[in-house]
């Protein structure tokens, strides 16, 4: 294999480090810049294989940096990482010309993956020649771990006009995702069609040519509709609006059932955009609340008590997102203009807060992410188990002391703790704590 020389612009010294690290482990040379200007300048002496790049950067916006140099290197592999894990950076990555994009915490074996990608399927082209839209549209709010996939892939859409196929329970946002790849398309501007495929009894050819066909749950199509859908999709010379479908059913599984005909089956997966359920991202779920109570009483300010706030976490949403805003929408006619309490919600709802604890399934990926991080040095850098442990530990500290007013005897009193061993604990932590 031959070793390439690969730019890391990168301005968190530890992570730069890591990085490094695991590009040498590969094989390959890297050149660690912390800033944009730096890694103008090593551009300038070095013909760099590929480039790391990260878009909170101290001079410039990665993003704008990104633009800058494909300029003049319209084919350089760029995988961009970011702190920020939201729909627009991705999207807005993918116009800049990103050729992958990546979220904090990395996932370092499925960054040594990605580059690996990158640097096996050289040349790689960008995207910078795709028009950019004067409106920033409806987006999906939320940057759990979760939706790293769900993110990447409607950039992925909007880049493009093959069919797609969005899935997911009902009520996760598939009909809004549909808007935001039309929105961001190449057919933005022209006119979107929700079809509801259960109502279908007849399939025509005579769908505007223009424009993006939403087939909002596709299996409810009889068979023979699938058949006639698969051939018009199939058709080199048909002249169609983009296709977009929706299913609350796995893929998969509904292909296994019978549920869905293979051939429509391949002429979709092609493009697979999984929305996860809102009890994988309860992460988010202050984000949604706001986002909705915004859309209600005209401003974006939390009026959520924590502990109503700790309920609608808990809660496991059968609903999904949709679930979600009915009963916001209900509380704040409750409320009455004033604070949202645990007696506003729903019985079933407020019930939960009982039994509130942190969806495992997050917890677990965010926790793998931070050990993958920690842990991506020489061997003989690896920090101790108690170093690990009392970082989660300061971590959870600060979230308990904020709950109780930032008051240590209170802490101690309801975490059943001796003042003086919670006392230890914060100075051990660095934590500042002001108990007048």
């Amino acid at each position: 294999m031959t070793a390439r020389p690969i730019l890391i612009i990168e301005d968190e010294h530890a992570l730069g480090t890591a990085l490094s690290f695991l590009v040498r482990r590969m094989g390959h040379l890297p050149t660690l810049a912390a800033t944009a200007t730096a890694g103008l300048n090593a551009m300038a002496e070095t013909d760099f294989a590929a480039v790391v790049l990260d878009i909170g950067l101290p001079d410039m916006s990665g993003l704008e940096f990104l633009k800058f140099i494909r300029k003049s290197h319209a084919s350089l592999p760029v995988l961009v990482i970011t702190a920020h894990a939201t729909l627009d950076h991705a999207i807005d990555s993918q116009k800049s010309g990103a050729t992958a994009y990546l979220t904090k915490p990395l996932d370092l074996r499925h960054f040594e993956q990605t580059l690996g990608a990158l640097l096996a399927s050289l040349p790689a082209g960008g995207n910078a020649g795709m028009p950019e839209t004067e409106s920033r549209p409806a987006t999906l709010i939320g940057a759990a771990p979760c939706l790293r996939d769900a993110f990447l892939g409607i950039a992925r859409a909007c880049s493009g006009d093959v069919p797609a196929l969005l899935s997911g329970p009902s009520g996760t946002g598939k009909s809004l995702a549909a808007a935001v790849i039309h929105a961001h398309s190449p057919r933005a501007g022209q006119p979107m069609n929700v079809l509801a495929c259960g109502e279908i009894r007849d399939w025509g050819a005579d769908f505007a040519p223009s424009g993006t066909l939403v087939l909002d749950e596709i299996t409810e199509l009889t068979p023979d509709l699938q058949s006639r859908l698969a051939e018009w999709l199939a058709d080199p010379h048909a002249r169609r609006p983009r296709v977009l479908a929706t299913t609350a059913r796995d893929p998969r599984e509904a292909l296994e059932a019978g549920i869905l005909r293979e051939d429509l089956f391949y002429a979709l997966s092609a493009l697979v955009i999984p929305l996860p359920p809102l009890r994988e991202r309860s992460g988010d779920i202050q984000a949604l609340s706001d986002h909705f109570i915004g859309l209600s009483r005209g401003v974006s300010a939390s009026c959520l008590t924590p502990p109503a706030l700790a309920a609608l976490q808990a809660y496991p949403w059968p609903g999904n997102i949709r679930e979600l805003r009915h009963v916001l929408d209900c509380a704040l006619a409750l409320c009455g203009g004033g604070p949202v309490f645990l007696s506003h919600l729903p019985p079933h709802v407020a019930a939960a807060h009982r039994e509130a604890a942190p969806a495992a399934g997050e917890l677990d990926a965010t926790l793998e992410r931070w050990l993958d991080a920690r842990l991506a040095v020489p061997e003989n850098e690896l920090p101790t188990y108690d170093a690990l442990s009392e970082e989660v530990e300061a971590i959870i500290l600060r979230h308990l002391l904020a709950r109780h007013d930032q008051r240590p005897t209170r802490l101690a009193t309801a975490l059943r703790i001796h003042r003086a061993t919670l006392r230890q604990k914060l100075r051990r932590s660095g934590i500042q704590r002001d108990e007048t």
